[in-house]
């Protein structure tokens, strides 16, 4: 998974990651590594080749055949599946133990801890926002309550509409959405480009986002992989949200 390679590059170990999958493009010098994988499954015969001491796993995008299959074959899997802010410094501090970079490890873990903390003193206690975050348009995904996004949306003061749907990454529809009139409406998309789609929600002026200019975006590599960068995305987050609610409380929406 692409964040298991940048993790493992923030702990000073991206020199002794041989394999990587379709899409670990960060640092710059990730995007040399051989790829053994990528959303359509794992090259099984590849990673062999390879003989890696660990293989970190993705429990949530991985195929659990073919993960089954590394164990039956003797590999080590190192699962990563940080759902919160604290798994994710967790995973640093481990990383840093598991490759010999203990010290680096830790630094990384305690730099997110305090970023993380003076966040959430700096935006927890205000005003609650209702938010829905917009993975994509067709089909209309979301995120839950579980993940580590909806955890973003929390720490800077907001609540999650389908916080309370069963599924990570959840299919709403248009009608859910205009019945739940969130107060701040966030999208990822592709890349760094503001998706389109984004202000398709311009077409129901009777939403509270909409009557706010509230409609955002974030780059997905900020705000889709659990690593340092997540606060970054996560900040601006924050940022948005607080300019939600200075323009609540002028009443009034800025110009286009």
């Amino acid at each position: 998974m692409p964040h298991g390679t940048e993790l493992l590059f923030e702990v000073g170990a991206g020199d002794l990651v041989v394999g990587a999958v379709d899409y670990s493009d960060y640092p710059q010098a990730a995007k040399k590594i051989p790829r053994v994988g990528g959303y359509s499954g794992l090259n099984l015969e590849a990673i062999m080749a390879l003989q890696p001491d660990i293989v970190l796993a993705w429990p949530e995008g991985n195929n659990q055949r073919e993960l089954d299959r590394l164990k039956q074959l003797g590999f080590q899997l190192f699962a990563s599946d940080p759902r919160d802010f604290a798994a994710i410094a967790d995973n640093l501090e481990r990383l840093g133990k598991l490759t010999g970079n203990d010290e680096q490890g830790l630094r990384a873990a305690q730099a997110f801890r305090a970023k993380t903390q003076q966040l959430a003193e700096q935006y927890q206690h205000q005003q609650d926002l209702t938010v829905f975050y917009q993975v994509w348009n067709k089909p209309l995904l979301s995120q839950n309550g579980s993940t580590f996004i909806s955890r973003a949306i929390e720490l800077c003061g907001g609540h999650n509409i389908f916080a309370d749907l069963p599924m990570a990454a959840p299919q709403v529809s248009i009608e859910a959405v205009l019945a739940a009139n969130p107060q701040v409406i966030v999208a990822s998309g592709m890349g760094e480009s503001r998706p389109e789609w984004l202000d398709d929600w311009r077409g129901y002026a009777q939403l509270s986002a909409v009557q706010t200019n509230s409609l955002y975006h974030i780059h997905p590599e900020l705000f889709h992989r659990p690593t340092s960068r997540f606060l970054i995305g996560t900040e601006q987050l924050c940022q948005q949200m607080a300019a939600t609610r200075q323009r609540m409380q002028s009443g009034a929406a800025p110009a286009e």
